[in-house]
């Protein structure tokens, strides 16, 4: 994950908290209602995809390890007992959208997990009026909210170490998509409550909403691997070399310029290995340096 989709799911979260923290605003709009479920779901999504691809578990943190599970406990003790009284009430529906065993939340990884809870307290604070003042109240779940802003601003993570897969890594790549166009959409809906003359004007509202669309300032120093491949005896361009990166797990081909450029390469210590139709013709032990462009300009024996 680069320090940009890191900077975009920061975005995601401080538009979900508010969104969730002011649902009874605009819960008579039904455009903004929509808007807002619409993002939701393809926010999980992609939270979904980047706890399965995340790569980075170097800054493993022992003391958010142990926050999460005494979270954990606290989100299903929380859902539980709102579990029961929504039961009682025939609510069961609303009932069964709720996770209520521990390890329905630890066994996530951090991201997924910190949206499990945020789910939780969303059903719970939606229904709180059938479920104060002896099974759960408002305080409790200002107490438990505060939690999981706590647990976010951790440093580090609780997450294992697990290889990286191209698939996974794509998959998330490719789930930002939907999430930018429902923030897109959020921003047009919003806009009933900047209209003074309109029944849903709230400018303080909007103001907070256009405030978390925004995305935080980030650097931006990607890390590239850029190939260039010639013929040792003919000096020509070689097209076709299929040249992998053993750490980073990223790989392309060799256009008919004999170049490729492999994006966003973890810095460090790696293998990079060429084949062409069928046979290893490159393989060499590298130094990737970070933020910048690493160029290797090769020229490579092949058969005749």
């Amino acid at each position: 994950m680069d320090n940009v989709q890191q900077a975009e799911l920061t975005r995601n979260l401080n538009l979900k908290t508010e969104l969730g923290n002011s649902a009874t605003i605009y819960q008579n709009n039904p455009a903004m209602v929509t808007a807002a479920a619409d993002f939701n779901a393809v926010n999980d999504l992609n939270l979904q995809a980047a706890s399965a691809a995340n790569p980075n578990n170097s800054g493993y943190s022992k003391e958010k390890n142990n926050y999460k599970k005494t979270l954990s406990k606290n989100a299903a003790n929380l859902s539980g007992k709102a579990y029961v009284k929504l039961n009682k009430l025939g609510k069961t529906v609303i009932a069964d959208t709720l996770s209520i065993n521990p390890t329905d939340y630890f066994s996530l990884a951090d991201s997924a997990f910190a949206a499990l809870c945020k789910k939780a307290y969303d059903i719970m604070l939606a229904n709180v009026d059938d479920l104060k003042p002896d099974y759960v109240t408002e305080a409790m779940l200002t107490a438990f909210l505060n939690k999981i802003n706590t647990f976010l601003s951790l440093q580090g993570t609780s997450d294992l170490k697990h290889e990286v897969s191209p698939l996974l890594t794509e998959t998330f790549d490719q789930s930002f998509k939907p999430v930018r166009l429902a923030v897109e959409e959020i921003k047009l809906m919003v806009r009933d409550f900047d209209d003074p003359d309109y029944q849903y004007y709230d400018s303080a509202f909007y103001s907070r909403v256009m405030t978390a669309c925004e995305m935080p300032t980030v650097n931006v120093h990607h890390t590239y691997v850029n190939i260039v491949a010639l013929s040792k005896s003919t000096g020509k361009a070689i097209e076709g070399i299929f040249f992998s990166l053993e750490n980073a797990k990223k790989s392309g081909t060799t256009d008919w310029e004999g170049k490729l450029t492999i994006e966003k390469v973890k810095s460090g210590k790696d293998v990079l290995k060429g084949v062409l139709n069928g046979k290893t013709i490159y393989s060499e032990h590298i130094e990737i340096k970070r933020g910048k462009d690493n160029d290797f300009n090769l020229e490579l024996t092949i058969d005749s």
